[in-house]
Order: structure tokens, then C-alpha cells, then sequence
């Protein structure tokens, strides 16, 4: 592998063979002398499909002559090219519109190579393991060839790594035809094991992500299991359904870790943060390829969104993740709105002049799908009224006959009601807080949030919560949960 970057494309018409080839007044990565007649083999691989993802990169070989640059023999994001004795120059171009303050794409760590005999058409066996390492020994990692994903009779490669710290990962990468050799269809923070169903020919898979527990006021270490399926458009696999939650580091007691497991479950049931579409937006800004295969809504052909795509692909304008929300889901439609900042090429660095709203909307049985570009967020969090918490209190202090007054007709509201009250008087309530959740500005919500000490020696402080709305009377309580609503979970 060479350890030199590889040239930064700022712009779509930048990231091309031809522009490569015409550019001249940059010195080239890397020239080679070549002797004899000899085979010479490049990648900025393993990459998933090349034409879907999100830090695109290409490698050409040009021959050079007294004169300058000549004919560009070989370019793509991997080649293989016969070469006669003389000099040649390695060019390569990476392309990310997404903001790095290092200015290094994400993804891409050089190019690998290997020059060898004509009649070499192997493929390196050290490809799969690119970019990953093992923590200066710490956590070794092991690539085994026992799976069959696609029945080709071919054997796929499985890596398992620390993807971070205290996180394992899996990289399945599938056998392609040389000189790409491999691609990567899953690379996640999970250890994984094959199904025996199938989808569109590919084993589905069991995925186990090693994580905190998701709900306030649980520590340790939860499995949290999905389902995995073979997207055939992406050409990667998808995680699908929400299984199960076990705990990670069981203690002594059986029923305290049945309580944090129906608790996890729970939560990611209602308010699962994995399912927050990242890829879609982040191919829908930065592969103009897999933006023309979608379907465009007529609300997204606006003005925002064409100067948005505009400035990322032609006008040298980057993108970072600002506040990403889950909006006040609707009957039939879950919704999200991904703040960006978009950081102009006369930005200080770390700065930004720009911002943009991206609204992903989801109905029922379909796919999410990008519906619009704003200039502000359509589900803003509500600010808190100062006078909230003193409603709150007010109301807890209040027997039912007279709270009802100021409550919805959500079933349990009346129990959650008593249950407050009687932990209040037994001083069991031990933090309380009010928040804003994230609704149209027309109907602002906001969360109101306590932490009881359990009443099992075993439990952990269990978190109870209600949600607030105004009425032309003035507040009143919405619903209660013990699980924080999507909405409302930042």
C-alpha cells in the first residue's frame, strides 16, 4: 500500500479520467521505472459498489515520455495493465463532498498496488484487511473464509476486528471478477451470523451490535440483535428488523436483567436510532449517480434543493451533520429533519457560513425517501415556558378529580397519575427535568422527565415520562411513557 493520499477532487467535474489525464501541473503520486515487461495491479479498494459510495476514488496509469504526460493506459477505481519497459506515472483523484477538518476524505487511505509477472492475475490476499488494524496488538483480528452468502460455491471472506474500542466489527466482502477481486457488502460495529432464509440470493444474517443501554438511567452493556438483508439496489446488505435485546454483562440477579432487557426492547420498539436513514442522505449529497436513480418528489425539485446539490457538486461546497431530529411521527409516516452545515471554500477552518434543512419522510411499508430541502427546520424543539416545571408540580400535587381537568383521555394517564404522587411523598423522586421535543412550531410539545430510585435493592433508578402540550385552557398533560418518545430524544 502507498501511504500518500490521493488527490482531492472539490468539485464532480474534477473526479474523471479525462481530467486525470489533462492535468499535468500537478506531479503525480508515484513513477515507475519499469525495466522489463511487467504486470502492474492498483486499487483504493475494498470499496462497496463503487457507483454508490459516498468517498468515490480513481487511479489511472499515464505513460510518460521527455515531452510530459502521455496516454492515460488504465483508470478506475482498481485496473490491471500490461506494461513495456519505460516510465509511468500514477495519478488518483478522491471525491467527498462531506466536511473533514483534516480535509482528508473519509474512507480512503492511499492506494494499494503490486507489480508482478505478466501472467500474474491473482488477487492479494491482504485486500480484505485495508484500513483496518489491530490496536498495536491489543485486539487482533481473524479472516476466515466459511461463508457462502450468494451459493456461487465460492467461499466469502468474514473479518472480524475492534471497530472501536469497545466495540467488535464485521467486514463481508464478496468475491469479484479481477482486477476488483472484492467488495465489501457489509462492514458494521456487530458480529453477525448467517440465517437460513434467504434475499435476492444472498444469506439474510443475524447482526448483534454490542451497545449502552438505550434508556435513561441503565448503564452496562446491552446485545442488541437485527436482522440483515441483501439490498439489491445498494448492492450491500440493510439492517432490517428490530429481534431482541440480551444483556451484555448479566449480574447476579435473573429478574434485574429481564427488566433491562424488556426496558431496551421497549424503547428501540418505539424509538429506534438505527433506523435513522444516514445512508440515504449521504448518497443523495454526494453520489449524483445513485441521486438520478431515485424518484423525485415534486416538492424536492425547488430552488433549495437545486442550489444545495448545485453547490456540492460544482461549487467547492462541503457538508457536515448539524442537529439530526426525529420529527413528531403522523399518522402512517415517521419523518426526520438532518441539519447541515455547509462549509464554503473560503470557511475558516471548522467554520461555517451556510446551513440546510434535509426532510426524510417514510410512510408505512415503503422505503424513506428525500422529500425536501428548507432553510429551516419544519419540526423545530420547542422551547421551554418558564412557568412549565411549576405546572408540572402543581399538577402532581392535585387530586385526580381535579387533575383530570388539565389531562388528555390517554389511557394510564389517571394510574401514572397515583404512581407520581406516591413517590413524590416518598421522596423516591430523585431528578426532574422538562425538555422540548421536536413538533411543528403551530403545535409545540415538550418532555417532562423524572428518575425514580427503584424500589427493588436490584433495579436501577427507573425513568417515568410526560408529555406536555398548550390548549386554549393552558397546559395540559398529553400522555405518560416509560420510554423517551422519538421526538423527543436528542
Amino acid at each position: 500500500m502507498r501511504p500518500e493520499p490521493l488527490t482531492p477532487a472539490h468539485t464532480e467535474a474534477e473526479l474523471g479520467c479525462e481530467a486525470m489525464a489533462a492535468d499535468a501541473a500537478n506531479p503525480p503520486l508515484w513513477v515507475i521505472e519499469v525495466p522489463k515487461p511487467l504486470r502492474l495491479w492498483a486499487s483504493t479498494g475494498p470499496f462497496p459498489s463503487p457507483e454508490l459510495a459516498t468517498t468515490r476514488a480513481l487511479i489511472g496509469v499515464q505513460a510518460m515520455s521527455g515531452a510530459g504526460p502521455g496516454d492515460m493506459l488504465a483508470c478506475g477505481p482498481a485496473l490491471s495493465v500490461e506494461l513495456a519497459p519505460g516510465r509511468y506515472a500514477l495519478r488518483g483523484r478522491v471525491r467527498s463532498a462531506q466536511y473533514t477538518e483534516s480535509g482528508v476524505a473519509p474512507g480512503i487511505d492511499g492506494f494499494a498496488y503490486r507489480i508482478s509477472d505478466l501472467a500474474d492475475g491473482s488477487c492479494p490476499k491482504d485486500l480484505a484487511t485495508r484500513g483496518i488494524h489491530d490496536w498495536d496488538g491489543q485486539f487482533p483480528f481473524t479472516v476466515d473464509a466459511d461463508l457462502d452468502l450468494n451459493a456461487d460455491g465460492r467461499r466469502e471472506l468474514r473479518v472480524e476486528y475492534q471497530m472501536a474500542f469497545t466495540n467488535p466489527g464485521t467486514r463481508l466482502l464478496v468475491n469479484e471478477a479481477y482486477p476488483r477481486c472484492l467488495r465489501v457488502v457489509a462492514d458494521v460495529p456487530a458480529l453477525l451470523r448467517p440465517l437460513p432464509t434467504r434475499t435476492h440470493g444472498f444469506s439474510d444474517l443475524r447482526l448483534g451490535f454490542w451497545r449502552l443501554h438505550p434508556v435513561d438511567g441503565f448503564g452496562g452493556r446491552m446485545v442488541i440483535e437485527y436482522d440483515g438483508r441483501y439490498n439489491a439496489s445498494t448492492s450491500a446488505y440493510d439492517v432490517s428488523r428490530f429481534v431482541r435485546c440480551r444483556d451484555g454483562l448479566p449480574g447476579e440477579s435473573p429478574a434485574a436483567d429481564s427488566e433491562r432487557e424488556r426496558l431496551c426492547e421497549r424503547w428501540l420498539r418505539s424509538n429506534d436510532g438505527s433506523a435513522v436513514p444516514y445512508e440515504l442522505v449521504e448518497r443523495w449529497l454526494g453520489v449524483p449517480a445513485y441521486r438520478d436513480r431515485l424518484e423525485i418528489p415534486t416538492e424536492l425539485a425547488g430552488t433549495q434543493a437545486t442550489a444545495l446539490l448545485r453547490a456540492l457538486d460544482a461549487e467547492r461546497v462541503r457538508w457536515q451533520y448539524g442537529a439530526v431530529r426525529a420529527c413528531e411521527p403522523r399518522a402512517g409516516e415517521r419523518a426526520w429533519v438532518f441539519g447541515l452545515e455547509l462549509h464554503a471554500e473560503h470557511d475558516p477552518p471548522g467554520a461555517w457560513s451556510r446551513e440546510a434543512f434535509v426532510v426524510v419522510r417514510q410512510p408505512r411499508g415503503q422505503p424513506a425517501r428525500v422529500s425536501a430541502v428548507l432553510d429551516a427546520s419544519p419540526c423545530p424543539v420547542a422551547d421551554v415556558p418558564s412557568d412549565l416545571e411549576s405546572f408540572v408540580d402543581a399538577w402532581l400535587e392535585k387530586p385526580w378529580s381535579e387533575a383530570r381537568s388539565a389531562a388528555s383521555g390517554s389511557p394510564g394517564l389517571r394510574a401514572q397519575h397515583l404512581r407520581l404522587q406516591r413517590a413524590r411523598t416518598a421522596e423516591r423522586i430523585e431528578l426532574a427535568d422538562v425538555s422540548g421535543c421536536a413538533t411543528p412550531p403551530h403545535a409545540p410539545a415538550w418532555l417532562w422527565t423524572a428518575q425514580m430510585t427503584a424500589l427493588a435493592e436490584y433495579m436501577s433508578r427507573t425513568p417515568t415520562y410526560l408529555v406536555i402540550r398548550r390548549s386554549a385552557r393552558g397546559f395540559v398533560v398529553d400522555s405518560s411513557t416509560e420510554v423517551r418518545p422519538p421526538h423527543c430524544s436528542f
